[in-house]
């Protein structure tokens, strides 16, 4: 096999430098949130709880360029990941936003960044999949 073909040249280029660009804005914004949101809300711990979501999305969007730029077939998997977890922190953003303001910008941060970021990270593992559906045709 020639090293210099690419695997999937379904997914372009550009893909790996996104990912490493959303790790670039995760990265502050999870700081941010560590640092402003109570340490109590209804359970203890609470800024635990989102900070950790945060890491986590953050850990697997440094996935998702690394296997971009590698061009691995473990994308499939992170992006799966990153598109679940993108899902869930909109929803639990939205729903335990107090009235206000803080509706108002997890609403936003939920339509205009989290939900339309896991359908494109959805739509690279299904570019990937269908790929190889049909190199086994």
């Amino acid at each position: 096999m020639d090293v210099t073909k690419r695997i999937y040249p379904a997914i372009p280029h550009w893909v790996a430098a996104l990912y490493g660009v959303l790790v670039l804005i995760t990265i502050p914004w999870t700081v941010y949130i560590g640092l402003t949101l109570p340490s109590k809300n209804l359970s203890q711990h609470w800024d635990a709880a989102w900070v950790g979501l945060d890491i986590a999305i953050a850990i697997f969007l440094v996935l998702n360029a690394v296997f971009s730029y590698k061009e691995s077939k473990w994308l499939v998997m992170s992006a799966t990941a990153t598109s679940t977890l993108l899902i869930v922190d909109a929803w639990f953003d939205v729903i335990t936003a107090r009235y206000g303001h803080p509706l108002d910008l997890s609403l936003a941060s939920a339509i205009f960044v989290e939900v339309p970021l896991a359908i494109l990270t959805f739509r690279v593992a299904l570019r990937i999949i269908n790929r190889e559906h049909l190199k086994t045709r």
